[in-house]
């Protein structure tokens, strides 16, 4: 299956189509200036990129306007790719798998239609940021707490739709949406679970209703548009107690992964724990955040992103005085055998103002901000970009340590650094590995692709792979779903041809096509 096919209709039908969008939603919803859809490409393609390239963005604010844009975009025969943001920057932004797609991207429907804080959930649109829900949540004084990934500028829904994770109690953020609203090609408006009941007051706090549970079917795929979802939030600690267990030496942590996977097994960590190594630079010591690395190795200034230590495994308790301290000295205890190991947790009142926390804290503590690029912008330069290598594997010292060391060696042959570390749930680990590279130093920018096509490559041999990607690696991925001659793949192509006949909506996304696009390798 061919990633970029052209465009399903011609560039004829293409511009009727444009005009028919502008004259129903209004120009101003229509973006086709080059430097207004420049936004809406890989943000790391570089100069000279000849995939994944948009024809025009349309936005729409209603419901409504989206319906009209689905019958327009079947009318002329034209792909349209959704994007909520466009800030899956590491997995290629908005950029299309068919060149000549159009970017349905749905910032302008920025609402937040509900707060319940009795009920603990919000209902959103998929353009409300986790920074306008924070923000949201402290104007009206309450006492719920979310959960944010490491940039706070995307959508909760784009994130939640694309698997993400925050790393509070419900920093699986696919399993803490509950109810969607969801436009589908033919345009018709479905709701999920208890919403299929109108003005049902369960739609938020119920996730299945009768029959088949679907919200999870308009996740990393193309069979519908969704507009509304609700997402679970949690009541706001008493207090909660975040920070590192660090540890100093390259063979420290199959000790450490192991020493850490009862303790989220028992539910005795909560959240998810980010696991980040950092390998010794070669002038033999590390920097700060606040240090001036300029003119440093590469491994220097990741050094100065990254927290401290070799390995550093931010862990996170949440609730009363007394239960969190229990929790503390079961880590301590737990840890307390590993060679050179340091313990530095910080503790916090539930509604903490941002400014008293501590840079490292803010996303355990459920605030959203850019602490992460404002680092890579001050170590690397404005120019960083990154390709992601995130493949699932299991939750064992032995598989982290192989698994690491494999990436090590792969970036050293490339001369290539990457913020690298693992996302863990209690029994897997998401590889979370940002390959750095220079976005005007095409030579770079290529070896970053290749180096990440490597690992990819070796991963597939020990049977892991990816859980989301760049449109670039999509039908490698695609293709090492092989059980039963590809099965669940038929099963996939089955449902869009069931649900999108003309492959209207955004073909290609995570490998599925349908046979309408159907095209020979």
């Amino acid at each position: 299956m061919t990633q970029t096919a052209g465009l399903k209709g011609s560039s004829s039908m293409l511009d009727q189509a444009r005009e028919r969008m502008a004259e129903v939603l209004g120009e101003d919803t229509v973006l086709d200036e080059e430097s207004r859809v420049r936004e809406f490409h890989d943000p790391y393609e570089g100069g000279n990129a000849k995939d994944y390239q948009p024809s025009f963005v349309v936005q729409p604010a209603t419901v409504e306007e989206v319906q009209a844009i689905v019958q327009i975009a079947s009318e002329f025969g034209i792909h349209l790719w959704t994007s909520s943001m466009g800030r899956n920057f590491g997995y290629g932004g908005s950029a299309p798998v068919v060149n000549g797609s159009v970017v349905l991207n749905l910032r302008r429907m920025n609402r937040i239609l509900e707060i319940n804080e009795e009920a603990g959930y919000a209902l959103v649109e998929p353009g409300v940021r986790f920074f306008d829900l924070y923000n949201e949540l402290k104007a009206r004084g309450s006492k719920l707490m979310m959960s944010v990934p490491d940039l706070g500028w995307g959508s909760i829904i784009g994130n939640t739709l694309e698997h993400g994770y925050g790393y509070t109690v419900n920093g699986d953020n696919a399993s803490a949406a509950c109810g969607m609203e969801v436009v589908l090609a033919s345009g018709d408006v479905v709701r999920t679970g208890q919403g299929a009941i109108t003005d049902s007051p369960l739609w938020q706090r119920h996730k299945r209703g009768f029959g088949p549970s679907l919200d999870s079917l308009f996740m990393q795929s193309n069979f519908g548009i969704v507009t509304k979802m609700g997402l679970w939030l949690m009541p706001e600690p008493e207090i909660f107690t975040t920070g590192s267990v660090i540890c100093h030496n390259d063979e420290d942590i199959a000790g450490l992964i192991d020493a850490l996977r009862p303790l989220m097994l028992d539910g005795t960590i909560q959240g998810h724990p980010l696991i980040v190594s950092s390998p010794e630079p070669p002038e033999g010591r590390r920097f700060s955040p606040m240090d001036d690395t300029t003119g440093q190795s590469k491994k220097a200034r990741l050094s100065a992103t990254l927290p401290p230590g070799r390995w550093d495994a931010r862990v996170s308790f949440y609730g009363p005085s007394a239960i969190v301290k229990a929790r503390e000295e079961t880590l301590r205890a737990a840890v307390s055998h590993l060679p050179g190991v340091t313990v530095e947790l910080r503790t916090y009142p539930g509604g903490v103002d941002p400014d008293q926390v501590h840079p490292l804290d803010l996303v355990p503590a459920g605030i959203p901000n850019m602490f992460l690029l404002d680092m890579m912008h001050k170590h690397f330069g404005e120019s960083i970009g990154h390709i992601d290598f995130s493949p699932v594997i299991p939750f064992t010292g032995e598989a982290a340590a192989r698994h690491e060391a494999m990436v090590q060696q792969i970036l050293d042959e490339a001369g290539l650094v990457a913020g690298f570390g693992w996302i863990a749930n209690s029994r897997s680990l998401v590889g979370a590995c940002m390959v750095f590279f220079d976005v005007n130093d095409a030579g770079e920018a290529r070896a970053a692709r290749d180096a990440v096509r490597k690992m990819c490559a070796r991963a597939a041999e020990w049977g892991w792979t990816e859980y989301r990607a760049h449109p670039a690696l999509i039908e490698d991925i695609t293709s090492r779903f092989d059980f039963n001659n590809h099965a669940l793949h038929r099963l996939y192509t089955s449902l869009k041809d069931a649900l999108d006949p003309a492959g209207i909506l955004s073909p290609g996304n995570h490998g599925i096509w349908g046979t309408a696009n159907r095209l020979a390798d």
